[in-house]
């Protein structure tokens, strides 16, 4: 024989109070049941979100195969005019320099990339004249770098990226080098930003903007500002 037991409230507070309770239950369901189905649109939104985006840098990615989508030649040497100024750290040692020549060297890729190499003096002023050392301190700078494009309006490129540097600190700008005893021989990183003009022809105007430093101290760092002329041989 099986029994069943049923369970009625005793008194009206008790009814209320069962009410209640199944009432917050409805409640929590309703709002948990939102909240994941909320979640759940989001996260679709996002996914697809994600992919277009990624599917536009891809595409943008590439210059493109006409002369107006890429006009760049295959190669340039050129020659900047380079100013330095110091930061952080070594605005207390050093004052901003002489405007000095560099030499570049940059290889396009196919797919917007600009490879190069440089070499330059970067000259900076000593604070303290009261020593023996020279007023000037020229580091010789030479490395390479890579930077990536982007298409602002033809004729006008964007370019940002990076450059690895060896940094030999020396007291003039001249060879042969006579080291600076202030200062030691260091490898250095930069972030770089540029804007370039491709007129039509075989020349590329730039003008570029960086943030150097070394890496095994915080003795030498920079910015540096350049305007660049370079031709297609």
């Amino acid at each position: 024989m099986i029994y069943f037991q049923f369970s009625a409230p005793s008194t009206g507070f008790e009814t209320l109070a069962l009410l209640w309770q199944r009432q917050k239950m409805t409640k929590k369901c309703i709002i948990h049941a939102s909240f994941s189905h909320l979640a759940a649109n989001m996260a679709i939104l996002v996914f697809f979100s994600s992919l277009g985006l990624g599917r536009a840098l891809a595409k943008a990615e590439e210059f493109g195969e006409t002369a107006i989508e890429n006009p760049f030649d295959e190669a340039y040497w050129g020659v900047e005019l380079t100013s330095n100024s110091p930061a952080a750290r070594t605005t207390e040692h050093l004052l901003a320099g002489r405007l000095q020549p560099a030499l570049t060297y940059r290889y396009r890729l196919s797919t917007g990339w600009l490879l190069g190499a440089f070499g330059g003096f970067k000259n900076l002023k000593r604070r303290n004249t009261e020593s023996n050392l020279p007023e000037d301190l020229a580091v010789l700078s030479f490395g390479y770098e890579s930077l990536k494009g982007w298409r602002l309006y033809h004729p006008l490129y964007f370019f940002a990226g990076g450059k690895l540097s060896y940094y030999l600190p020396a007291t003039e700008a001249m060879l042969p080098l006579l080291h600076d005893a202030q200062f030691r021989s260091e490898f250095g990183g930069s972030a770089v930003a540029m804007l370039a003009l491709k007129p039509a022809g075989i020349w590329l105007l730039t003008a570029r903007i960086e943030r150097w430093r070394g890496l095994a101290s915080t003795n030498l760092q920079g910015y540096e500002t350049a305007l660049g002329i370079l031709v297609n041989f």
